[in-house]
């Protein structure tokens, strides 16, 4: 009876800790903040309201920090100065992604203001590698005219004028930052950790809609799928949101914050050791996305 009795109680006790998350994270996306009327389901204003109110969730949801995935700003020179302080209220570390509509005050200046040292960077978590990439790298909205990445940018867009993608709101990660993706995703398949990945620009097409999709996306997702060690791929852009699973990672795009009306957007993950919990707000989905093996 009494080994009967431990057992049962070591069952639970075990059965607790899978419930119990290494951490957790909260999401936001496509704020596009701007002193600008309506225009359609674009409330630019409104998305103070929204944010305030969820930085107060998150605050009291206390996750180990919290990521927004670009478009913070949606144009005009002091939206920035006016929406930042907002979001630096948030009371746990705070980190950036930059998107299409974030440059009205130049790369510079941009990075400066959000101290980011580099537009593409890595950090750890308890056994998790979290990567940002900057898909705005070769680009035409965020880069300045003149710059090898602008011109690159433009003789993209020339030369692949019928493709569904061919936006100057989109754009692709240059070399130099890809091979640093590969060379990190190396070096966390070494240190055994499990990688998740973040990007304004949703890489596969049944996530999003094929017009919004990195223009290199295929070589982006090639270098995610050959590493063995990407869990998931976490992208904003697509106002309208997504999801879809391919070779064993989980491409998410959480629906922009600007669209979601009275009902707000924003998303809590939950990381356990054989699944990430997706906790969305408002127009935000809720998910569970299995992991295909545990963490050792």
């Amino acid at each position: 009876m009494m080994r009967r009795s431990f057992l049962a109680l070591s069952g639970a006790v075990a059965a607790r800790g899978r419930d119990i998350p290494r951490f957790s994270f909260a999401v936001l996306t496509d704020i596009h903040f701007a002193d600008l009327p309506p225009l359609g389901k674009r409330d630019y204003r409104g998305s103070w309201e929204r944010l305030a109110r969820a930085v107060e969730a998150i605050n009291q949801a206390r996750p180990a920090f919290t990521i927004q995935l670009g478009d913070l700003v949606d144009s005009g020179r002091y939206s920035l100065a006016r929406i930042l302080p907002l979001y630096e209220a948030l009371t746990m570390r705070r980190y950036h992604v930059l998107g299409n509509h974030d440059f009205p005050n130049g790369r510079v200046e941009l990075s400066s203001r959000l101290g980011m040292e580099r537009a593409w960077y890595d950090f750890a978590v308890r056994g998790w590698r979290l990567v940002i990439l900057d898909g705005m790298d070769i680009s035409v909205a965020g880069r300045a005219g003149g710059t090898a990445e602008h011109d690159a940018a433009a003789e993209w867009l020339r030369k692949n004028a019928d493709r569904p993608n061919a936006k100057d709101w989109n754009g692709a990660i240059g070399r130099n930052q890809l091979n640093w993706l590969r060379g990190v995703l190396a070096r966390a398949r070494e240190r055994r950790e499990r990688v998740i990945v973040f990007c304004h620009l949703p890489v596969l097409r049944e996530s999003s809609t094929e017009q919004h999709v990195a223009w290199n996306c295929d070589e982006i997702r090639a270098s995610l799928e050959e590493s063995g060690v990407v869990a998931a791929y976490l992208n904003g852009h697509d106002h309208n949101g997504g999801y879809a699973e391919r070779d064993g990672i989980h491409y998410v795009t959480f629906p922009g914050m600007v669209e979601s009306g009275v009902k707000n957007s924003y998303t809590l993950v939950d990381v356990f050791a054989d699944r990430l919990q997706l906790r969305g707000s408002g127009t935000a989905a809720s998910r569970t996305l299995a992991l295909g093996q545990t963490i050792a």
